[in-house]
């Protein structure tokens, strides 16, 4: 079965971002290696109404109508909101320090039983706790930047 990944919203953008920065230039080849694998069914890429909801947001009309084509063309599974899902996400806002937002993000990943790949050092700082409290909720969740996926992915460990 092909590995399943939930990409924040962040991700989606990088190709799309101001790439002066080395950080955001590998991220953005990052996301173009995970897109060429869902598009090659290597994995699935799982979304959510939370991602589409951050992407009707983007101010730049061009930017979002390019981002909301990547998040269609890429994702094969969405998850909707649900009584489960907020609930979880009450946990991981009042115990992880996540904007709720983000909490929901995590909410869904579970649920999609998808690792959640992010570009936000913010909650990139708070993986222990976000995986800890999945674990002890009974889900399996594992939280990373998109580069750090790439290379485990060519190392075989994801």
């Amino acid at each position: 079965m092909a590995k399943r990944v939930y990409l924040d919203t962040n991700v989606y953008c990088r190709p799309l971002d101001d790439q002066t920065s080395h950080r955001v230039r590998s991220e953005a080849r990052a996301f173009t290696l995970i897109a060429d694998a869902a598009l090659h069914q290597k994995i699935i890429i799982v979304s959510s109404d939370y991602v589409k909801f951050e992407i009707e947001k983007i101010a730049d009309p061009l930017k979002r109508k390019d981002i909301r084509g990547f998040e269609r063309a890429l994702s094969s599974v969405n998850i909707t909101s649900s009584e489960e899902l907020v609930a979880l996400a009450t946990g991981f806002l009042s115990k992880c320090s996540l904007n709720s937002l983000d909490a929901l993000h995590m909410s869904a990943s579970c649920l999609g039983e998808a690792d959640f790949l992010t570009c936000d050092d913010k909650i990139s700082d708070e993986k222990d706790c976000i995986e800890n409290l999945a674990v002890e909720r009974g889900y399996r969740l594992k939280v990373g930047n998109p580069v750090n996926y790439v290379k485990e992915r060519r190392r075989g460990k994801r």
